[in-house]
């Protein structure tokens, strides 16, 4: 087994791969951009940004195994390649068709940054690690945002440059990534279809042919038993399943998680819409700003809380139930808002609270499940948050039932807070009283 300190070097590899893949500054004023190109907020709200939903759902149903079965570093160079076309299809004055183009590719980039998350948990055979190298990437990835909306902030608010060479400088640093993951080590190892030898994969199970695999084989199985193998992968992840969703903790989590993802989603890409709803008089956007502060912030709160010592799961219904209640406040006071700074304000304490309480969500889950299922199960809980996303987009956003309006779906996400929250209450009362 190979040294830390040989980790240390991938673990490097990975996170200027992860800091430079969110330096895409064109981000923070897209629907700025979008509307320079002459299309309209409704336009960018139901025949945009509803692509590119879509296209998320149904990449994150095919992403995690196939990111399984080629071993992490193709889907990473794909990554990179993906993101060059999201953007360099903005370029000149897009047709809508081209605008959605982009949106899809920007879907396989969004989803497929399972790859580069779960690439170091393949390298790493010793779980002591996962935390810290869990830690390391996420920070490099909150640091990458921070940088992308401090560029994008200067370029716009300075007028040295036009809004154009925010998405020139995304290009550039996708292209950049793209050339840099051809020098990240390959996996000879996954955690399905190509297991390590050294995992054991408990495999007496109940196969149709009737015949039992001993305990503690390898998961190597011969090019010609592809089948069996397909059928063993297929167990294995049946049973890590069975293994997380039996315990009622990690159901509870996992639920609140899908709905705040949900929710965040929702907000962070349409929130743009409503600022330039808003903002009447023309005044220069901060956006950029906005979202490094939010950033900056999420980021303190989510490391604050991963140094507390504190028993989540015997009291945490109770903080979850206030903290839950906030995000629900402040969305609330945002749908009646009309001014541009006070939506700002609100915006950053709603995104820096949203990424202390799913950094305690996450790291609960993580704590209660097997090591070796965390893509599987984050994995999944993503897929339930773009299906909740897509029927919400296809409802009441192109129209099926009814066009609701961007403050609506504020509202809407609003409530669905509120009741999440007033449920967690029934729960810690409940438990209160045992």
């Amino acid at each position: 087994m190979e040294t830390w300190e040989n980790w240390k070097i991938v673990s490097l590899l990975v996170c200027v791969f992860a800091m430079v893949r969110e330096i895409r500054p064109i981000e923070p004023f897209f629907t700025s951009y979008l509307k320079s190109m002459n299309f309209t907020l409704n336009q960018i709200n139901e025949e945009i940004y509803a692509v590119g939903t879509y296209s998320c759902l149904v990449l994150a149903v095919i992403i995690f195994l196939v990111t399984d079965y080629f071993r992490y570093k193709p889907l990473i160079i794909a990554d990179g390649i993906a993101g060059i076309f999201t953007y360099a299809l903005l370029l000149g004055t897009p047709s809508l068709f081209r605008v959605q183009m982009e949106q899809m590719f920007f879907g396989f980039f969004y989803s497929s940054e399972v790859a580069f998350t779960t690439y170091l948990y393949a390298k790493v055979d010793d779980k002591q690690y996962y935390q810290k190298i869990t830690s390391l990437v996420k920070a490099s990835m909150l640091f990458g945002r921070f940088l992308s909306g401090l560029i994008a902030q200067t370029v716009v608010s300075t007028h040295l440059l036009n809004e154009v060479y925010l998405l020139y400088i995304s290009i550039f640093s996708t292209s950049f990534v793209t050339l840099w993951s051809l020098v990240l080590p390959k996996v000879e190892h996954s955690l399905y279809f190509h297991r390590n030898k050294e995992l054991t994969v408990n495999i007496k199970r109940h196969q149709s042919n009737g015949v039992a695999i001993d305990d503690n084989v390898s998961n190597e199985v011969p090019k010609t038993s592809k089948v069996t193998k397909f059928k063993e992968v297929k167990q294995m992840i049946f049973d890590d399943f069975q293994s997380a969703y039996k315990n009622t903790y990690v159901v509870k989590k996992c639920v609140w998680w899908i709905v705040a993802v949900v929710g965040y989603i929702i907000v962070a890409t349409y929130i743009q819409v409503v600022w330039e709803d808003v903002n009447k008089n023309k005044r220069e956007l901060m956006n950029g700003a906005v979202e490094s502060i939010h950033t900056l912030c999420g980021a303190a709160g989510a490391y604050a809380v991963g140094h507390l010592d504190y028993d989540w799961k015997k009291f945490g219904d109770i903080i979850f139930t206030v903290g839950t209640f906030v995000l629900a406040l402040l969305l609330f006071v945002i749908y009646y808002c009309d001014s541009l700074w006070i939506l700002y304000l609100l915006y950053i304490m709603f995104g820096t609270c949203y990424q202390i309480l799913l950094t305690i969500t996450t790291s609960e889950v993580a704590k209660h499940i097997k090591p070796d299922s965390y893509g599987l199960i984050f994995g999944f809980n993503l897929f339930m948050s773009l299906l909740i996303i897509s029927i919400f987009t296809l409802l009441f956003i192109q129209g099926l039932v009814v066009v609701i309006g961007t403050k609506n779906q504020i509202l809407t996400v609003s409530l669905m807070f509120a009741s999440m929250s007033a449920l967690l209450f029934v729960a810690a009362v409940r438990k209160w009283k045992k």
